[in-house]
């Protein structure tokens, strides 16, 4: 299989508990990367495939599983090269302990007319049928002249390879967007199979274009899952936030907001933790769940949402052993459309 693609790829532990000072996270002793599928090679896929896993006592991968996936056949080359990586066990007061993990794996070729894309192709596979799997056709290109623009697509795989009933669901670029739809015409399949026979079959395709590329994004260092929601060094105060002001109001693709903050003295790096509403409660307080949150150096970073609704941010400063300190005030953002 071939490797004509880069691939960046970040450890994120899952801290469910508030971690200590003697508290040590899992550190990748060996990795291998995945194999760039014939068929992403073709399509020529920028990608980012999230997986989760549990690094056991002996640092050797367990429950490995995708999350986040591509499609295009990386999920699968994902998974098998994760299952090859070696870790130096997470510890606890000196004592091997198995820890939940997420590895983040962007996937990039190096053609400049899918700078900065992120894609990714879904089917509804019910047991015992094999996916289809694209032969012909390429990713749409980006917008001309460069913008920043987001596509989602259903569309029907038919037994004879062809795909048909484009139905779009959202799309920031109408005039890039039928372009797109015009090229997805002509892509061609490997049609699904159910016990070798062809079978009809439908998928969603998302496409963001992004002029600011994902693995360029220097305060973003990896994506995480935080715990009680106390500080562990009273010392460092919480950050002062400085843009968007509460209650912001966005519209448009792709969905993301900079957040941005005063540095804090004494702090090595910053937790920005978000949430989002759901049936009109926060997720992470209606479910008993950890929040989601990004680790970052610099003092500001940018979030992704995937829908029109409220969200919400704030921001933990770290010290350099890794203990969080008081978090900021939480501000609210919603998309309209």
């Amino acid at each position: 299989m071939p490797r004509l693609c880069h691939v960046i790829a970040a450890v994120a532990p899952i801290a469910l508990l508030a971690q200590t000072w003697s508290a040590r996270r899992p550190r990748v002793l060996f990795r291998s990367e995945p194999e760039y599928t014939e068929e992403a090679r073709v399509a020529r896929v920028n990608t980012t495939i999230i997986v989760g896993l549990v690094v056991d006592e002996n640092g050797a991968p367990r429950d490995v599983k995708i999350l986040r996936g591509a499609g295009f056949g990386l999920d699968e080359s994902a998974l098998r090269a994760i299952q090859t990586w070696r870790f130096e066990p997470g510890s606890r007061e000196g004592r091997h302990i198995r820890t939940s993990t997420q590895i983040e794996m962007r996937l990039t070729t190096l053609d400049k007319a899918h700078h900065g894309q992120n894609a990714r192709l879904t089917f509804g596979l019910a047991p015992g049928i094999q996916r289809p799997e694209l032969i012909r056709g390429e990713i749409p290109a980006d917008p001309d002249p460069p913008a920043n623009t987001f596509l989602r697509v259903r569309f029907t795989v038919g037994r004879d390879g062809h795909p048909a009933d484009f139905r779009i669901f959202e799309a920031s670029n109408p005039e890039w967007s039928a372009r797109a739809l015009q090229e997805m015409a002509d892509w061609r399949f490997r049609p699904a199979l159910r016990d070798g026979q062809p079978e009809e079959m439908n998928g969603i395709f998302e496409l963001t274009v992004s002029q600011e590329a994902i693995e360029n994004r220097p305060s973003l260092r990896r994506a995480q899952f935080i715990g009680p929601a106390e500080p562990e060094d009273f010392s460092l105060p919480a950050p002062r936030l400085i843009s968007p002001p509460d209650r912001a109001l966005f519209n448009g693709h792709p969905r993301s907001v900079t957040c941005k903050w005063e540095p804090t003295p004494g702090a090595a790096s910053y937790v920005l933790e978000w949430d989002y509403r759901d049936a009109g409660r926060w997720h992470a307080e209606s479910q008993g769940a950890s929040g989601s949150a990004y680790e970052v150096t610099a003092a500001e970073s940018t979030l992704d949402f995937a829908g029109a609704d409220f969200g919400r941010w704030r921001v933990w400063p770290v010290n350099p052993s890794g203990q969080r300190g008081s978090a900021s005030e939480w501000r609210t953002v919603r998309f309209l459309d």
